[in-house]
């Protein structure tokens, strides 16, 4: 990505045709380059902030009617001198315009506008990441997720913790000081209850980045089972639609749908697998082979039978995953006597059927429990990302380090030290990093014009 001071320019309303388009335009040039194509007033005595009516010519011609804000540097979304155009939403209408802008600006690349509010110290990288999740955000709990972080819960709470390290790295450091000057230590008990104190609280933080990344990306559920339990058909139920082919044959799955759904706001992704059997086919095998990925990748595991005898077939999956993720469920419940669904109960089943009304309240109730997070957690701060999660276990790496060495009494100098990396993994959080490389990643996935 180029970090430049170039002027930008993007479309920055969605494709296609609406009442109304936006175009943006950033850097220094971004007055003059509107002011050379805008009519009705002089932008350069604009005030800023306050819409313009007047139109967009090319030549002679009127390209369309606009109203035009200027925002000056640095109160700004980019902290740039940054205009805005609003014009009918017709794409060629934008295009024509955005064209006239090219000739004296370049085109921004993707997420460029909110790099340029990030590397202007407009907002911190958790808040920017926040914009990117707030864009793609598709149930209720994703946009109250990405909210609270735009707000800097996560910046809040991981400056708590930064302001509390850097207080031990001070003492530390001065017990070096007084070392060096012969004066006594100080009891390093205190010390090593401080950094434990801290590395359990940013384990606590760690905890936090499955919850936040499954309400951002969606809880992964897999359906698995025997040939012709009826995954599809519960499948179908759950997306209340026949998204899923549903015959009395055995194998009619043959590969695995995916489809998404919200329950209670969080977005559920299901995957209806080929049923697991051994089979010859060589369609099924390739089928089967793939299950076991989706498997493998999937946070909750549903293990569906309509068999009595279904121990051998629950520890055949159960050696390949781990068991907390697993839920039984026992399809067809209608069809069992009151003796035989005790049984089941007995053992952990819940009970469904897709005929009989209301049959798979328990199961949704199950999944409500096992995803549901309280506001109050997500409004202290949730990591909701890898690169996140990754910066904060390296800095709890680098606490249980500064713990070895203190206690081992082998010298503050080598505290001292684990402690500032302990620090740098809570800075790359929110933002000081020391690569092009990760900015671009965090970046790249953005549209073109925010």
């Amino acid at each position: 990505m180029n970090y430049s001071h170039d002027t930008i320019a993007a479309v920055s309303s969605p494709a296609g045709i609406g009442a109304v388009g936006l175009i943006r335009v950033s850097g220094e040039k971004a007055i003059d380059a509107v002011n050379t194509i805008f009519r009705g007033h002089d932008l350069h005595k604009a005030t800023p902030r306050k819409a313009l009516f007047g139109t967009i010519v090319n030549g002679g011609d009127t390209v369309d009617e606009v109203l035009v804000i200027c925002f000056r540097s640095p109160a700004s979304y980019t902290g740039e001198d940054l205009v805005e155009i609003s014009c009918h939403g017709n794409p060629f209408i934008l295009q024509q315009i955005l064209t006239l802008l090219l000739q004296q600006v370049r085109m921004a690349e993707a997420g460029e506008f909110t790099q340029r509010a990030f590397l202007n110290n407009k907002m911190d990288l958790t808040r920017a990441e926040a914009v990117g999740d707030l864009l793609a955000a598709t149930t209720r709990r994703a946009h109250f997720a990405a909210i609270q972080q735009m707000e800097g819960s996560l910046y809040d709470r991981i400056k708590g913790y930064l302001d509390r390290l850097t207080r031990i790295r001070s003492e530390v450091e001065l017990e070096i000081d007084f070392v060096e000057q012969g004066l006594d230590e100080m009891d390093p008990s205190h010390l090593v209850a401080d950094i434990r104190a801290l590395q359990r609280d940013l384990q606590h933080l760690a905890a936090t980045a499955e919850d936040g990344m499954i309400i951002k990306d969606g809880l992964k559920v897999s359906l698995v089972g025997a040939p012709n339990v009826g995954k599809s058909s519960i499948f179908n139920a759950m997306l209340q639609s026949e998204r899923a082919i549903v015959t009395p044959i055995p194998g009619t799955t043959r590969d695995y749908l995916e489809e998404a759904i919200s329950l209670d706001g969080y977005l559920l992704r299901l995957f209806d697998t080929a049923g697991l059997h051994t089979s010859d086919d060589a369609v099924e095998q390739i089928g089967i082979s793939r299950s076991y990925d989706i498997i493998s990748q999937s946070n909750l595991v549903l293990f569906i039978t309509t068999n009595a005898s279904w121990q051998p077939e629950y520890r055949s999956l159960a050696t390949r995953i781990d068991q907390q993720k697993i839920i039984k469920v026992l399809n067809k419940a209608d069809t069992f006597s009151p003796e035989e669904l005790q049984l089941f109960a007995k053992e952990g089943f819940i009970l469904c059927s897709t005929l009989a009304e209301d049959g798979l309240a328990q199961l949704k109730d199950e999944l409500r429990r096992r995803v549901a997070v309280d506001d109050a957690e997500i409004a202290d701060g949730m990591l909701n990302n890898s690169r996140q999660r990754a910066a904060v276990n390296r800095s709890i790496a680098s606490l249980e380090k500064a713990l070895t060495s203190a206690e081992a009494a082998l010298g503050y100098e080598f505290t001292a030290f684990d402690l500032q990396e302990a620090s740098r993994g809570l800075e790359e959080v929110i933002g000081h990093v020391s690569t092009d490389d990760i900015l671009n990643q965090i970046f790249e996935n953005f549209c073109v014009g925010k």
